[in-house]
């Protein structure tokens, strides 16, 4: 049976707020890119419609963008807790504003989204007492004390996050948090080929490969992967639908963008870190969700969103710095593929950040 909760008191409201482990969060970062290194920017992929084309003619034909970014990402602590009442139960959120501005390498706007973080795991018991009785005309069904031993509400998730796109988009993500000692821990060659962090996805064909057959990503890419002809022999084959992501002058992070994240820490001394892992979708428990404006959900709505956040303690000639990284990953779905099915277009991004000095 899960312990009973703390009883409330007036003394709570005047409590700190409790942001857990989103304290670390509060400040301004900004990309860290040591001597302009190649692994130190932030990227994205992203899949769009290509001009002319519409679900009801030609469907199919895709637009692909990978690009190198810079970023600054500014959190904010909300002063208090943020209090919501369930009768019995209630919730003292730590709240942690966000700002999120990204750019291309030449200064053009990528990304703008702001939005907040919730810490999520302060619940207390409040039970009624006779002044609330008398108030809330809870007699005769209420007497003082009812609801202290009532079902204890344990929260499913210790951290939310909601957010807003200018391109038409709401997002509420819910997770949990964890952690680790060591360093975050990525795969090489061949078991990089794994479908839920590509930005080729198994609605796209995976470039005609099986799982008995992957892409090692550590490897150059294989030869069909440069061959001009392909488009022409095979024009609406899996390879030919997904070449150009495999041929990117950014491969293989074209393909498979959070290598760039493993490769960045590779010789670094990391002490622990913290993983918070959050998405709209979860089978069998609460869900958080995705709103779209009329012609985002019309052309190309976002169905979907994964999230994974590490804060990292790095050593760095004795001392602790924190490090952040991130991996997001965003799910367009519009027209559809060759096989006349729906088809799943990752978005995705990445970054390593460390705080303005």
């Amino acid at each position: 049976m899960p312990a009973q909760q703390p009883r409330y008191t007036p003394a709570v409201l005047k409590k700190p707020a409790n942001y857990g482990v989103l304290e670390q969060l509060a400040g301004t970062w900004v990309n860290y890119n040591p001597g302009n290194n190649t692994t130190g920017w932030g990227l994205h992929t992203t899949c769009l419609p290509s001009p002319g084309t519409n679900s009801e003619t030609i469907p199919g034909k895709f637009h692909f963008l990978c690009q190198n970014y810079t970023e600054e990402l500014t959190f904010t602590l909300v002063a208090g807790g943020v209090r919501n009442r369930g009768g019995a139960n209630e919730q003292f959120s730590g709240a942690v504003k966000y700002n999120q501005s990204i750019q291309d390498l030449e200064g053009n706007g990528l990304h703008e989204e702001n939005g907040m973080y919730l810490w999520l795991d302060t619940i207390y018991n409040h039970p009624a007492d006779d002044d609330s009785i008398m108030i809330d005309i809870g007699y005769p069904e209420l007497s003082a004390g009812a609801g202290s031993d009532g079902p204890v509400y344990v929260p499913p998730y210790s951290v939310s996050r909601s957010g807003t796109i200018p391109h038409g988009s709401t997002v509420l993500l819910l997770g949990k948090d964890s952690e680790n000692n060591g360093k975050p821990q990525f795969p090489h060659g061949a078991d990089a080929w794994d479908p839920n962090h590509l930005s080729i996805s198994p609605s796209m064909g995976l470039a005609g490969t099986t799982a008995d057959t992957p892409i090692n990503l550590d490897e150059k890419a294989p030869p069909w992967v440069h061959d001009p002809s392909l488009a022409e022999r095979d024009p609406s084959g899996n390879k030919t639908y997904t070449q150009r992501i495999l041929a990117h002058d950014l491969y293989p992070y074209s393909v498979r963008p959070d290598l760039r994240l493993r490769d960045a820490i590779k010789d670094q001394d990391i002490k622990s870190f913290v993983l918070i892992e959050m998405c709209t979708r979860e089978t069998g428990g609460p869900e958080g969700g995705l709103l779209n404006t009329p012609f985002t959900r019309r052309f190309a709505p976002v169905t979907e969103m994964k999230f994974r956040l590490w804060i990292e303690t790095v050593i760095e000639d004795g001392k602790e710095v924190l490090q952040l990284q991130y991996e997001q990953i965003q799910f367009f779905e519009f027209q559809f593929g060759t096989d006349g099915g729906t088809t799943r277009w990752p978005h995705i991004q990445i970054n390593t950040l460390r705080k303005k000095m």
